[in-house]
């Protein structure tokens, strides 16, 4: 068997592109990496008009993998399984109204926007999570940060569009204020374990995210193959314009190499734009509420039709308890 039958590939869904004008920080301790964004008068929501974010694309990055391993060696992480329980929209909220008939997932999910440059329109997905603060979201890593260019994207006039359809913005354009993600991201060869980051959004008219569309609830060192719903806006599906779904019970990656240990969901047609959507465990399809336990990733060419996901552990709980409440 040669070298070159083992450069396999494993695509992200997204785009690298440059990130400035941001502060750095990073908590050593804990092993995350924290920026807050400065947001000039150039930055603006106003920038994502309906026609742009229509326009938005999220071209196909394939870094070759070599070497890879042929079975599984590294040991799955435990621990205690922690459920932060979600939240409803506040009674005030429209979708307080709505919500037998749409279902809470329908608001909570929602297209990530960014443009670092001029002639460049970049999406991925994301959704709301509870929060101390009411106002964090996660997605995947790499829809937050370069690991090549080793430079955040959040600054790039990044925000969130929870219920996004077909060019609207039903509950509004939240810009991000502060991103957070694990230093074992966010480095040149990064570990895709924790392709995961909490962002925390700035007030629209005076309301935290939560308060408008609810939240879902939380989950960390949840079991495995079990029945699983992901969501996310695939640019290979309606454009990207509408909410799509991959649900099934989802088995060990056949990925393996670099000591990932996340699952793969089968008869999943979602490919760019999905990244950073939500996987649901325990979700009711009356109420469209669940736990979030880990987010569209990657998809692998020796498992064709299969999204990868990162089940969320401890040390993605250290990262989201280091988020909530700012």
């Amino acid at each position: 068997m040669t070298n070159n039958w083992m450069n396999f590939f494993l695509t992200l869904v997204i785009l690298f592109v440059d990130a400035t004008l941001a502060q750095n920080g990073a908590d050593t301790s804990a092993g995350i990496n924290s920026l807050v964004v400065i947001r000039p008068r150039s930055m603006s929501v106003d920038f994502w008009t309906a026609e742009r974010m229509k326009a938005a694309k999220e071209p196909v990055a394939v870094p070759s993998v070599n070497n890879m391993n042929i079975g599984r060696t590294v040991a799955i992480p435990s621990g205690p399984s922690v459920t932060v329980p979600g939240r409803k929209p506040d009674a005030s909220s429209p979708l307080g109204r709505v919500l037998n008939t749409r279902g809470l997932h329908v608001a909570t999910t929602g297209r990530v926007f960014w443009s670092c440059s001029s002639n460049s329109l970049s999406c991925c997905s994301a959704s709301v999570v509870p929060s101390t603060s009411g106002d964090v979201i996660v997605t995947a890593g790499h829809c937050v940060y370069d690991t090549t260019a080793l430079k955040w994207l959040i600054n790039c006039n990044w925000i969130f569009v929870p219920a996004y359809y077909n060019g609207t913005a039903p509950y509004g354009r939240w810009p991000a204020r502060q991103v957070a993600a694990l230093n074992s991201w966010t480095q040149s060869n990064p570990n895709f374990n924790y392709d995961v980051a909490f962002v925390a959004l700035s007030l629209v008219n005076g309301k935290h995210i939560n308060q408008l569309t609810g939240s879902q609830s939380l989950g960390f060192n949840y079991p495995r193959n079990r029945p699983t719903y992901a969501f996310g806006y695939p640019v290979n599906l309606a454009k990207g314009e509408v909410l799509q779904l991959c649900t099934g019970i989802p088995s060990a990656s056949r990925y393996t190499a670099n000591s990932y240990v996340g699952q793969g969901l089968s008869n999943c047609y979602m490919t760019g734009g999905c990244s950073g959507g939500p996987w649901l465990q325990s979700f009711n399809e009356s109420t469209g509420s669940g736990v979030t336990y880990s987010v569209n990733s990657f998809t692998y060419s020796l498992a064709p039709n299969t999204m990868n996901g990162p089940v969320f552990d401890s040390n993605i709980q250290t990262l989201w308890n280091y988020m909530t409440a700012r």
